[in-house]
C-alpha cells in the first residue's frame, strides 16, 4: 500500500496562476494576440480532463509549478542566453509538463527571437493598473 499526500489548494491556485502568467507576462512579448487566442483555444498549457494524467498529488503538483517556473525564467532571459545551453533544460521541463497532460507544443527557437516588443499593448498583457482613465 502507497499513502500520498493531496496537493493543497494553495498549491493549485498557484499553478493556475503560474500558467495565467505565461499568457501574460511571456507570451505577449513574443506572439501576437491572435497567436496567444489560438493557444488558448488549442489548451496550451490547460490540460483537459479528459487527458489529464496530473492526479493531485503534492509531489506531481510540485513538479508542474517547478517546471513552470523555470520555464518562466528560461524565457524570460531567452535572448541573454546561450541557445545550446538551455535547449535541454527546456525540453527537460517540457517533458515534465507533458508528463502531467500540459500540452506545450512550443520549441525554445519560438522565444530566441521576440517579433514583439514588450512595451506592445496586448489584451492578454497584464495591466499596469486596476484603474480606467
Amino acid at each position: 500500500m502507497k499513502i500520498v499526500v493531496a496537493a493543497t489548494e494553495e498549491q493549485e491556485r498557484h499553478i493556475e496562476e503560474l500558467v495565467e502568467q505565461m499568457y501574460t507576462e511571456i507570451f505577449p512579448v513574443y506572439f501576437s494576440d491572435e497567436k496567444i487566442a489560438e493557444f488558448d483555444n488549442l489548451q496550451i498549457l490547460k490540460p483537459t480532463t479528459s487527458d489529464t494524467y496530473y492526479n493531485g498529488t503534492m509531489t506531481s503538483a510540485f513538479k508542474i509549478m517547478s517546471s513552470l517556473q523555470a520555464l518562466i525564467a528560461l524565457l524570460e532571459n531567452a535572448e541573454d542566453k546561450d541557445e545550446k545551453e538551455y535547449k535541454e533544460m527546456f525540453e527537460r521541463n517540457i517533458d515534465i509538463l507533458q508528463k502531467y497532460g500540459y500540452n506545450f507544443p512550443l520549441t525554445l527557437n519560438h522565444f530566441f527571437h521576440p517579433t514583439f516588443q514588450e512595451e506592445v499593448i496586448s489584451k492578454y498583457g497584464k495591466a499596469a493598473n486596476k484603474w480606467i482613465i
